[in-house]
């Protein structure tokens, strides 16, 4: 009987042992299965982190990570980038549709994706559904925060493996943006020094020009041109100490124009800033240029697009190195005005009678012609109610020549009571209508009764073939001479209207 029993013992044990060993090989099993499923992980999280390290722009990251978050392993039914703006605020939404990245405006509300901006850690919604995962810099910054979601539910093993994930592509994701924003600033270096290059050369020509309106020239196509600034359209308010002027180029002509009421009260209002304003919309720039601490000239920058802040910095070195350009041209305009200008009548003097003369001569203006103006009695105004009075007639007189002078010619103040008008060109036919002309200006304007009647002698010559101009000038006097003897006794009329007139007024004024 024990005989029996003892292979029965025996099978047992070894039945027993079968079974441990059959325990133990589906334990092991499932270590291999488990460890398996780990190495395919780790594989696939070193064949996507691999993936997004070849990406060159931050836009190619992240639609590599949310490609990689919504499929490749992950497979996550949902999956969003919410990034920080200019002031730290998670207000960017970054999603994929049909391959290409869209870009939203995010408000964070969720309690549990604030929890993990705040832990630094990944946080799952109260249902498991959701998740959010920031991506931490070294210096413990929140980068960005992987919003995921997935209708089977999350779990432990897929919050590890974003983890892991997410830790792994941390500095890579950090690297890529590094890069780009020095690739960023190199671009912009190489286009600020591109702009200094052509602030450089822009500025040296209008230095370099020759008068005033080739420095508005310049400058207006500076701001306009594509060599240049490239803007839309560039305006130059330009403040004169008589009026300011507005300066705007019309093709490649400079326009010269008078402000209107809106236009001054730009001007006003920048005058009063005394500094740059721009726009909502960046679109509308008003800029003063200031010469010794004073503004002398306004731009204005209409463009299509908005204005960039490192134009705007451009523009305003631009403005300090040119704006005493503008103020010196204008000045020396000034300044050749005065020197060839007579002051009180506003017409040329007899320097530049003398030089238009010479000029004839040298550039052949054949046909030329001359007319000579001689007021009759100056000195006896001047002598019976003052040189105040004689500068009234001498005034009304100018206006009366100013009006008949035809364009293109020249009138001046050669002297105390004498005026010449210099005619080239088609003179042979005009000179005598424009002579004609003038005479009749002068019966209409002494008909009208004016508190100063002006009496004055007209003569003229002209020349169709070269001759000494001089020679013209003493015709056109000789004539202007036996016109006053034909006109001696109109011209006492005149006077004696005058002084009657003015004892009058000054009757009434004693009165």
């Amino acid at each position: 009987m024990e005989e029996k029993q003892q292979p029965d013992k025996y099978i047992e044990e070894l039945i027993a042992k079968l079974a441990l060993l059959e325990a133990e090989n589906v334990q092991l099993k499932q270590t291999q299965q488990r460890i398996a499923e780990v190495n395919n992980n780790y594989l696939m999280l070193h064949y996507l982190t691999n993936n997004i390290q070849d990406c060159q722009t931050t836009q190619e990251l992240w639609e590599a990570y949310l490609h990689n978050l919504s499929g490749c392993g992950f497979n996550y039914d949902y999956v969003a980038v919410i990034l920080p703006d200019d002031n730290d605020n998670f207000t960017i939404k970054l999603t994929l549709a049909d391959g290409k990245l869209l870009q939203a405006a995010f408000e964070l509300e969720a309690g549990y994706i604030l929890q993990a901006v705040t832990c630094k850690a990944a946080v799952s919604s109260a249902d498991n559904l959701q998740v959010a995962a920031p991506v931490v810099k070294k210096a413990g910054i929140v980068r960005a925060v992987i919003l995921a979601e997935k209708t089977s539910g999350i779990f432990f093993e897929d919050l590890q493996l974003l983890d892991v994930y997410i830790r792994q592509t941390a500095a890579i994701i950090e690297n890529i943006i590094l890069t780009e924003s020095l690739r960023q600033f190199q671009e912009l270096l190489g286009r600020q020094l591109d702009q200094f290059v052509m602030l450089h050369y822009v500025t040296k020509a209008i230095h370099d020009a020759g008068n005033y309106y080739d420095v508005l020239t310049n400058y207006l196509t500076t701001l306009c041109s594509p060599l240049g600034f490239g803007f839309q359209e560039g305006i130059l308010y330009i403040l004169a100490e008589n009026k300011p002027q507005k300066a705007t180029l019309k093709g490649d002509r400079l326009m010269l124009d008078e402000l209107d009421l809106f236009e001054s009260g730009l001007i006003e209002r920048i005058i009063k800033a005394k500094h740059y304003q721009i726009s909502p919309d960046h679109s509308h720039l008003l800029m003063p240029l200031k010469s010794f601490g004073n503004i002398t000239a306004v731009i204005e920058i209409n463009h299509d697009k908005g204005i960039m802040p490192e134009q705007v910095q451009m523009l305003e070195i631009f403005a300090m190195q040119t704006s005493s350009a503008i103020d010196n041209t204008r000045l020396k305009l000034h300044l050749e005005y005065l020197s060839f200008h007579d002051q009180l009548t506003k017409l040329y003097n007899r320097a530049y009678f003398e030089t238009e003369i010479q000029r004839i001569e040298s550039e052949n203006l054949y046909p030329a012609g001359i007319i000579v103006c001689d007021l009759d009695g100056l000195k006896m105004v001047n002598d019976t109610w003052g040189h105040d009075a004689g500068d009234e007639f001498i005034a009304a007189a100018a206006r009366l020549i100013r009006t008949a002078t035809p364009d293109n010619a020249v009138a001046a103040r050669i002297g105390g009571d004498e005026f010449g008008i210099i005619i080239t060109g088609s003179a042979a036919e005009t000179i005598d209508k424009a002579g004609q002309n003038l005479k009749k200006l002068l019966s209409k304007y002494n008909a009208g009764g004016p508190d100063i009647p002006v009496g004055m002698s007209i003569g003229w010559a002209a020349s169709e073939t070269p001759v000494a101009v001089i020679e013209i000038f003493k015709q056109a006097d000789a004539q202007m001479y036996r016109d006053k003897s034909l006109n001696a006794a109109a011209s006492r009329r005149h006077i004696l209207k005058m002084n009657k007139r003015r004892l009058g007024t000054g009757a009434e004024k004693l009165r």
